[in-house]
This record gives C-alpha cells, structure tokens and sequence, in this order.
C-alpha cells in the first residue's frame, strides 16, 4: 500500500514538472518570438520602402531619356514623313507616360491580366507577413504593432505592383525595339538614336535586376523569423494554400504529396512533390512518345526562329532585338560601395651608400570605371631597417601620395600606371613634411598580376619602371618590384 501511495506522488510530481516545463518553454519561446516579430516587421518594411523608392525614382528617369529620343526621332521622321511620324510616336510617348504615372501610384493594386514574373523573395515576404497578421493565436499578441504591421502588408505590396509594372515595361520596350527597327531602318540619322534607346533599356533591366540582388540578401533578423515561422506546421500549409505557385496545382489536395506532408521552402513544393504531382495528376504527359514529341516541337521553335532571325539580318535589322548591340559595363548599375576596391602593397629596398635598408608599405582604395579599368589614390610609408644584421635601426625614411590608373584588358595580367610623390628625407614630426622640395616625384609604368589567396582575399604582383628615376637625389633605381593584396 504505501508503495503504491509512494508511485501515485512520484508520478503526479513527475507529471506536474512536465506540464510546467512545457508551460514555461512555450512563453519563453512566445516571448521571443514576439520580439523577433517586432523586429522582423520593421526591417522588412524599411528594406521594402527603400526598394520601392529606388525602383520608382530609377523606372521614372529611365522612360524620362526614353522619351526624349522618341521625341528626337519623331521631328527626324516628321521631315520625310509627317503622317508615319504621328502614327508611330504619338503612342508610344502616351504610353511611356503612362508607365511613368504607373509606377509613382501609392497603390498596391495588381492588373489581373498581368501579375509579373515570379519573384520567391517577394513571396516569401508576403506570406509570412500575411501568417503573422492571420494566423489565430499570433495575431491576438500584435497589439501596437498592427499599425507597423499594416504598413509593412501595404510596402510589399506597392513592391509587387511596381515589379509587375517593371515587367511590362521590359516586356513593351522589347517589342517597341522591334517595331523602331523594322519601320526606321531606312530613315537617315536614326541609328544613333535607336542606339542610345537599346542602350538603356539593356542598363534598365540590368539595375533592377540589382536592386533585386540586394533585397535576396536576408538580413540577420530576416533569417531568424523566417527560421522560427519554416518550422511550424501551419505556416507550411498557409504558404502551400496561399502563395503565388498555388494555384499552378490543385486546391482540393492541401498539399502536392496529397497527405500534406510535402515540404515548402522559400514558398517553393519540394521536388519529390512535384514529381508525385506530374505522376499522378498528368501520367499521359510523362511518357517517352510524348517527351520526344515536345522535343520535336522545341526544335521546330528553335529552327523557325533561327530562321526569322536571318530574314531580319537579310532586312539590315538585328537578329536579336533584345540583345544590347555594345559591350555593357557591369559596373554602370552597381551602387558607389561596390565599385570600391582596397588594397596593401610592400617593398624591400637595399642598402645604399645614402640610404638605409628599407620596407616600403602602402594602403590604396579604387574605383571600378568598368569591369577593366579602375582608378585610385593611396598613401605609403617607408621605414628604415639600417645597414645591416649587423647594424639594425629602424628610422622614418619617407611618406608617400599615390595616384593609379589600372587596365586588365583579359585574364589575371594588367597594366598599371600612375603618379607618386615621396617625401624622402627622415623627419620625426608631420610639421617638417611643408618642405616641399623634399618631395621627390615619380612616374611608374609596368606589369601585374593578380591571383587567388582565398574566396575573400586576392594578391598580387607588380613589376614597374619609374621614368624619373635619374631626376631623384640620390640616384634611385629604376625598376621596383611590389607584392599586394585586395580585399
């Protein structure tokens, strides 16, 4: 009796731990999660604001250079042909205009005849934000923050109309390309015109395509709410019900494996979900016979095309509308930061009967003009070692100005030249460097090249002629080798 008296409390103290650790691991896990919420809400709604604040002012400067060649181009038509020049401009600038009043609206609303491209960060954004403002028991602890969270809904959703507006733009440009370039093509003095046009619709869909880079890279914040909503149950389904890929599959099946186990990453179905899903939905669709004749059709397209492409060259048109008819620069739409390059270089110089034993160390920060060249300035400092292991002695020997101008035309090896300026006599304060005819100068010209340390570190090696070298007093040498490295 007092055995079993003895189990019955073992067990409902037992019992009542457990209930209390899982009471106080859900608040616990509750309470963070309301905090990551808060934080998760507002960063998505700073980074999405500023998105659409960029994609909006760079869309409206875009169509504004547009439509001052199209207006070029008509008064050049409208000499030859006044009647052809109406019918063709005077569309094309409304509709231009149009784009522009477009993509200023404050309004989240999206055509239903044209949605845009998929886009998974965009939708991955809108379904987390629409889980936390309807799932049953995440909502009741908003509180204050559904003012933060409503305007966060709205941001993502001016996102998703600017983007859908952006594809149309992209996809009208395209074929306005096409119509500029079959109707004008024997009009004088419209090439350079067509050129500048084909030459920003190329920089247009690669900045936006930028802009889109740096939202796909999630902050840290962004990661971990993501992480906590990836692992409940009732997220996965919302996402499989509700996001932009549900409705390509059947809604009686809440998920794609048909017992709504199928996994949801990044509001994607897994693959083994879409393979059961063509298996059984569409079997007639997966055999050999039918593969082979969708290939056979592919080919057909390819070859048709191929073909359309040499009567448009045959024409004196291009055979690619949409391909960019220069070298674009990859640089041109990147922000100011990522155009930055830094870099360290040293080197050792002997003993002289003037000068001491030396180490020679400088720090530079460039700029990229273009995926080939870049400019930059930097400063050096050199240090005296002494004369020998015998006579060691470290001493200020020079401070430096640098200027440089780099070409890497292909490959590792590149061409650099520049300006510097040493300050060759040994000082121990920064008041005695105003002597300016201290100051030697130095014009250099040579060879380099860079190769891999790591994924973040490169170095390099440098082989330069100082055409001043006889100039210098003392006479220095003329040649210099120096070992670098970018960050």
């Amino acid at each position: 009796m007092l055995i079993n008296k003895y189990l019955k409390v073992v067990g409902c103290t037992l019992l009542t731990c457990l209930l209390f650790l899982s009471v106080h691991s859900q608040d616990t896990t509750l309470l963070k999660y309301s905090k990551v919420k808060e934080q998760y809400i507002a960063s998505v709604n700073s980074k999405v604001e500023s998105f659409n604040k960029d994609v909006e002012n760079y869309t409206d400067k875009a169509l504004e250079r547009v439509i001052r060649q199209e207006k070029k181009m008509q008064k050049k038509v409208a000499k030859v042909d006044s009647v052809k020049a109406k019918l063709l401009f005077k569309y094309s600038i409304d509709s231009l205009k149009k784009f522009q009043t477009l993509i200023k609206a404050k309004t989240g609303r999206i055509s239903k005849y044209f949605r845009g491209n998929y886009f998974p960060y965009l939708d991955t954004l809108k379904q987390s934000l629409s889980f936390i403002n309807k799932a049953k028991g995440i909502k009741d602890s908003i509180g204050n923050m559904q003012g933060r969270l409503n305007a966060s809904i709205n941001s993502v959703d001016q996102m998703q109309a600017k983007l859908a507006t952006v594809d149309q733009i992209n996809e009208y440009m395209k074929q306005r390309e096409t119509v500029l370039q079959s109707q004008l093509r024997t009009f004088p003095g419209i090439a350079d015109n067509l050129g500048k046009i084909n030459k920003e619709f190329v920089y247009y869909q690669a900045q936006i395509e930028e802009y889109k880079n740096t939202l796909n890279d999630p902050e840290k914040i962004e990661k971990i709410a993501l992480g906590i909503l990836r692992k409940m149950p009732a997220f996965q389904k919302f996402v499989q019900q509700n996001s932009q890929l549900a409705g390509i599959f059947p809604s009686s099946s809440s998920s794609l494996s048909g017992d709504g186990s199928a996994s949801v990453i990044n509001g994607l179905p897994s693959r083994l979900a879409v393979q059961q899903f063509a298996q059984k939905e569409m079997p007639s669709y997966t055999t050999p016979d039918v593969t082979q004749a969708v290939q056979q059709k592919v080919e057909g397209a390819q070859s048709a095309l191929s073909n359309l492409k040499e009567k448009l060259n045959s024409l004196g048109g291009k055979g690619d509308v949409s391909m960019p008819d220069f070298s674009p620069n990859s640089q041109h739409t990147k922000s100011v930061s990522k155009r930055l390059e830094f870099g360290a270089n040293m080197q050792f110089g002997n003993s002289t009967g003037n000068m001491p034993a030396s180490s020679n160390f400088g720090l530079q920060a460039g700029y990229k003009l273009n995926d080939k060249s870049s400019i930059g300035i930097g400063l050096s400092y050199t240090m005296g070692l002494g004369t020998g292991w015998n006579h060691i002695r470290f001493s200020n020997e020079a401070l430096g100005m640098r200027t440089y101008l780099k070409w890497k035309p292909k490959g590792t090896f590149f061409l650099q030249g520049g300006g510097e300026w040493n300050y060759m006599t040994q000082f121990s304060s920064i008041a005695e460097l105003k002597k300016f005819n201290a100051w030697q100068t130095s014009m250099l010209l040579g060879l380099g090249k860079d190769y891999k340390v790591s994924k973040k570190l490169s170095g390099s090696v440098q082989f330069l002629y100082d055409f001043l070298y006889e100039q210098h007093v003392p006479v220095t040498r003329p040649f210099m080798f120096r070992i670098g490295y970018n960050f």
